[in-house]
């Protein structure tokens, strides 16, 4: 097997990161996986979803999971996910927080 690491693509939203990323990952392996984190909240977004699954061709390997990662075996594939900021934010949209603080002092 050989050597792991990670490589994190950052940058301003449309920015190119996921195409960055991609290219990259494709460089890699010819069989590279994406990982998708973003939820699908209506028909809209899904045919979006569809589409760039369809851009990114039959090579890669799509898995849609919001929340848990390693559900998924993926050990010693070049995986991209997309996005970690939206895979925070859909356990912070789901946790349920008591205020015990008043909102004005």
């Amino acid at each position: 097997m050989g050597k792991k690491h990670i490589v994190l693509v950052t940058g301003g939203q449309r920015s190119g990161k996921s195409g960055y990323a991609q290219k990259l990952a494709l460089s890699l392996t010819a069989n590279p996986v994406y990982l998708a984190t973003s939820r699908v909240w209506d028909e809209e977004f899904r045919e979006r979803v569809l589409r760039h699954q369809a851009d990114r061709g039959p090579e890669w390997t799509n898995i849609e999971e919001e929340k848990y990662l390693s559900r998924h075996d993926l050990n010693g594939r070049v995986v991209v996910i997309d996005c970690v900021t939206l895979w925070g934010t859909n356990f912070s949209s789901t946790m349920k927080v008591t205020r015990t603080v008043p909102w004005s002092s």
